[in-house]
């Protein structure tokens, strides 16, 4: 599809009334498309195998090196992602009214087509509301300045329908929502959209009772959906399992019988999202009474919040009856750590912390255990609030503390996650469709780690009970970690017999245990107290007929517990206790290794248990062969929940089905890939007989080039120091009154420059003189060339000057006071005052839930000259940058001058030997830098930069000419460090940053830091948070920094 930047009309479609339209003509159509994409109540069907949703949110608008786009997101599929979320961000694409632009970074169909090649299916949400910590919530600026009251939103709490408003949102409709059609399952065979979100985190109705959604703009928005080409199924996300827009018979429609009756109006699919956990310095008393503010203060998260939260979701969505009790549990935005605001001490860093490795495992599991079999963790990757991106809940960095960390690194929680992703997968065809067990028949020795239990719903042809999964989760009082487990089973003979096993399982961790399973040979699990996780099969060959694989943790506490006799053999000193002469309890050594299981007297049906230790576990990973996406190749595979491949030993591998090659990344310490391939014999790749794995299925590789990643360093020199000075005379001014906004000049990103002239001809004879100024969010002030002060008005309250939710009703307490007296030219001086007055606006709010808050006032609010006559005539004149004039609203300072290639002198020592002088005004500064990998090694070799900044100052920051990052030194934010975007570098020329400085008290060179490096990260316990210098380091190279190998082998 070509590429888009032109001006439209506003896009108006046909005239219909909106409470006309009914669930059933919005409705995906069964009869036509069915056969593609269908569901019952367990589960989604593609063409008609039973699926699990395994889906992580991806913002593409928060990764301005497009090139970055399909690296990352072969992560998730190394993560044991199938799918992907996509916020499609209106203001992002739409800089003014009727104008849209799909080129460069902003290409969703490059994006779409990207997602087909690299095998990910996508649910789409375009909004037009998106939320998501952005500017208005993703709403254009223009539309913002348009239309006070956004998502039909009258007032904060109260909703009236707005057909102008609407009108708009077709417009935004009418532009992405063909580009998306093009990419559907029900239109491309190989297509990747399967379903399409409708607004976001809209209620119905709040707690069941406050009528708040409007039925008539959800049913505009899903008849506009369909008039534009969507026929994949509709869903929304509720705000929390509340009930809203659940799809019933049209015979049902009746009126509500409270205060607001209105018909219903339901969607194809139930959603609601699931946050849990919060971040303590989140939670309003925090806010308050500057309590929790410091991390190492922190307690630890409760288990009774995820038991509280997660524990009913079955029943509590079940029990709404209609589509909710006949459409698969599906959580569109499930938590995946959290964001971090202005005006806090702790770090991204500090988040990861407080969850933890397991925590988005542990919760992602709690959700399995309620019949789960759609969901899409909330983030994945983060990315980068570039530019002005961010909202006023949202500063330079949108790291998240996700799975993926925002320069790259696969976080020890992905590592967690993906053993219970690949564990879903090897069982889908078990897995994805159960019911849970009403009267469980197993207890443990301590409580609190007994979640529940499900069952596969047999087929009616099955002669044997269906397998059985117990979702085990410690949140054990005492928080012990080993245990013993009680099973009540029946044998072969009918009589119930009780077997106590062992179990392993640290506080807040969890695993889904397997039990009453029989083998593609033969053997009959009753229970496993270790984890599986992955089950895989090699083929039957002339001699040996098919086998089975799992592959466990080395652990010593553990067991397999198998009905009937069994024989053992293998490497981890395997050994077998005997219960009431029926059952056969298989232990190991807890080291690496292999063992095989076969039943008695028969020595070809073997199934293989891999251990593995810890290390390998994080690098497992598993390719499936979709039939969606098999369809586009020859492949052999007959099943598809069984992996094409496993590998262990590196960080990050994808395969490419399409070329039979494997890509791989790996670390210093990295010196080989183990491979599992049951379908073909790898080239490149050599049987490896070791102690540990010599079985003829399994392949190594050794790695090279090692010694090369070990020579490079990544602190570089800083060179061709350059300065200026910003001459506000020299900018371009338009006369003002003050009743406008920086919105209303749409002077939105970054900063809005006010500039007052006036005589000096004072009320009195000193000429003292002072200003009132109500402002948002920060302000510097200059008056006849010196400086005067600044400050800050933002809270973390509701309602208060600055607010960074919510709508300001104590606006007026914001107002500050600057003495201008020894400022002021003298009394009857000729020359004019000039004060100049740089705001900035740190972000529109982004009219969350019931608020109305994104059309809160940015800029000057008022601004009161006393001690001046009052014939004395005020001139106030206003500069900054028209963001309708970008091809991107948020990729400007606000300064004009900000790209200007003249007036630039050398400086020898630059920022680091200069210090910072508020004196100065707006100072730019420029250095160049080479990036330390070499142009030959650029697509082979990862070595993420970062820029620090340290010292009390403030600086927007540009990457050879783009703006990525915002620094507050002053305590505005905690962030000092900014990664430098890998497709923004260049590694044959020369880099160049610019910052733009001022200040409010003097830095000295003693004082500030500026300086590139790579991440010197906690790469021993996978965490990716940075390790910071000691102080008094005598080499600042004794901390290694994070940089990795990149290998294609090829099959």
């Amino acid at each position: 599809m070509a590429a888009l930047f032109k001006k439209l009309s506003p896009g108006r479609g046909a005239n219909f009334s909106p409470s006309s339209i009914t669930t059933d003509e919005c409705a995906y159509d069964r009869t036509r498309y069915g056969h593609i994409l269908n569901w019952d109540k367990h589960c989604l069907y593609i063409h008609g195998r039973p699926m699990f949703i395994i889906s992580g949110e991806f913002h593409y608008w928060r990764v301005p090196d497009r090139s970055r786009w399909g690296h990352i997101l072969k992560k998730y599929r190394a993560g044991g992602f199938n799918c992907i979320r996509i916020y499609f961000h209106w203001g992002f694409h739409s800089p003014d009214e009727g104008v849209y632009n799909f080129e460069g970074n902003q290409d969703v169909d490059y994006l779409l087509t990207l997602c087909e090649q690299l095998k990910l299916f996508v649910l789409a949400a375009p909004g037009p509301y998106i939320c998501a910590e952005t500017q208005a919530g993703g709403f254009p600026f223009w539309v913002v300045a348009k239309k006070k009251r956004l998502r039909n939103m009258w007032f904060t709490g109260f909703k009236r329908y707005d057909p102008e408003f609407c009108e708009y949102e077709r417009e935004w409709f009418k532009n992405i929502l063909p580009i998306l059609a093009c990419h559907q399952i029900t239109a491309k065979s190989n297509g990747c959209l399967i379903g399409v979100q409708i607004e976001n985190e809209l209620f119905e109705k709040v707690k069941g009772i406050f009528s708040f959604g409007l039925p008539d703009e959800m049913r505009f928005l899903c008849k506009v959906a369909r008039e534009e080409g969507i026929t994949v199924p509709l869903f929304t996300n509720d705000p929390e399992e509340a009930g809203s827009w659940i799809a019933r018979s049209e015979t049902d429609r009746k009126r509500a019988k409270n205060f607001f009756p209105q018909d219903k109006f339901g969607l194809d699919l139930y959603g609601f999202d699931k946050y849990v956990v919060f971040v303590p310095a989140s939670a309003p008393v925090a806010w308050a009474n500057k309590a929790n503010l410091d991390p190492k203060k922190w307690a630890p998260w409760k288990p009774e919040e995820v038991m509280r939260s997660v524990d009913n979701l079955e029943k509590t969505v079940r029990n709404f009856g209609f589509d909710a009790a006949k459409s698969p549990l599906f959580i569109p935005e499930l938590q995946g750590g959290w964001f971090s605001f202005y005006q806090l001490d702790h770090t991204f860093d500090d988040i990861y912390d407080f969850y933890g490795d397991n925590y988005t495992r542990l919760l992602y599991e709690s959700t399995l255990a309620q019949g789960l079999t759609m969901s899409s963790i909330y983030m994945v990757y983060g990315g980068t609030n570039w530019g002005t991106l961010g909202d006023t809940d949202a500063y330079t960095s949108y790291d998240y503390s996700a799975c993926i960390r925002e320069y790259g690194y696969l976080s020890g929680r992905l590592r967690n996650l993906r053993l219970t992703n690949h564990f879903v997968q090897s069982f889908s065809d078990v897995f994805s469709k159960t019911e849970r067990v009403k009267k469980p028949f197993i207890s443990a020795s301590i409580e609190g780690v007994i979640n529940l239990q499900r069952q596969t719903i047999a087929d009616e042809k099955a002669s044997c009970t269906p397998p059985l999964f117990t979702f085990l989760r410690n949140f054990s009082k005492d928080k012990r970690a080993q245990f013993q487990i009680c099973i009540d089973y029946k044998d072969i003979e009918g009589p119930i017999n009780r077997l106590w096993l062992q179990c392993f399982l640290p506080y807040k961790t969890s695993f889904i245990a397997l039990g009453n399973y029989t083998t593609i040979t033969g053997l009959k699990l009753i229970m496993s107290t270790l984890p599986i996780h992955i089950r895989t099969f090699l083929p039957a060959s002339e001699d040996q007929p098919v086998s089975e694989i799992w592959i466990i943790p080395a652990n010593h506490l553990g067991e397999l517990a198998f009905e009937g006799m069994v024989i053992v053999d293998g490497n981890i000193s395997p050994t077998v206790r005997i219960n009431n002469q029926k059952v056969y309890v298989v232990l190991f050594n807890g080291l690496p290794g292999y063992a095989r299981i076969r039943r008695h007297n028969e020595d070809n049906r073997i199934l293989y248990v891999l251990a593995l230790d810890n290390e390998a576990l994080g690098t497992l990973h598993a390719v499936f062969d979709d039939p969606h996406w098999a369809r586009e190749f020859e492949s052999p595979h007959s099943l598809p929940h069984s992996p094409l491949l496993v590998t262990w030993g590196t960080q990050n591998v994808f395969y490419d089905h399409e070329s039979a090659t494997l890509e791989t990344e790996f670390g210093e310490d990295e010196k080989e890939i183990t491979l599992i391939c049951p379908h073909k014999n790898p080239s490149n790749f050599h049987s490896y007989q070791n102690e540990t794995y010599p079985l003829p299925f399994i392949y190594t590789k050794r790695l090279t080039p090692n010694d090369i990643i070990s020579s490079i360093q990544l602190t570089t020199n800083l060179d061709n120091w350059r300065t200026r000075v910003t001459n506000f005379s020299d900018l371009e001014w338009q006369i003002t009154d003050l009743k406008k906004t920086a919105l209303d000049h749409f002077y939105i990103s970054g900063h809005i420059l006010y500039r007052a002239r006036f005589n000096a001809q004072y009320t009195t004879r000193s000429g003292a003189l002072n200003i009132r100024i109500n402002m948002r969010h920060r302000c510097t002030i200059f008056m006849n060339g010196r400086f005067v002060g600044g400050h800050t008005t933002y809270s973390r309250q509701l309602f208060f000057p600055g607010a960074k939710a919510g709508p300001e009703l104590f606006s007026s307490y914001g107002t500050q006071k600057y003495n201008l007296t020894e400022f002021a030219h003298p009394p009857g001086n000729p020359e004019q005052n000039e004060i100049i007055i740089v705001v900035e606006n740190l972000g529109l709010c982004r009219q969350a839930i019931v608020f109305n808050d994104a059309p809160n006032p940015r800029g000057i609010l008022y601004a009161r000259l006393n001690g001046v006559k009052s014939d004395n005539k005020i001139e106030w004149a206003v500069s900054g940058i028209d963001v309708r004039r970008l091809e991107t609203p948020f990729i400007t300072s606000g300064f004009s001058d900000e790209h200007k290639r003249t007036g630039w002198i050398d400086h020898v020592e630059g920022i680091n030997g200069y210090g910072v002088e508020p004196s100065d005004g707006i100072r730019w500064w420029s250095f160049q830098f080479k990036h330390p990998v070499d142009e030959a090694h650029k697509n082979t070799i990862l070595a993420p930069l970062r820029i620090v900044l340290q010292g009390n100052f403030s600086s927007y920051i540009f990457l050879n000419g783009t703006l990525i990052g915002r620094y507050y030194g002053n305590g505005d934010s905690s962030q000092h460090d900014f990664y430098l975007m890998d497709g923004l570098l260049n590694h044959a020329e020369e880099n160049q940053i610019v910052l733009m400085v001022y200040t409010w008290e003097v830095v000295t060179k003693e004082q500030i830091k500026i300086e590139i490096r790579g991440w010197e990260v906690d790469d021993v316990h996978k965490t990716g948070n940075l390790i910071r210098l000691r102080d008094g380091a005598r080499d600042e190279y004794e901390l290694k920094s994070w940089i990795v190998w990149r290998d294609v082998f090829s099959l």
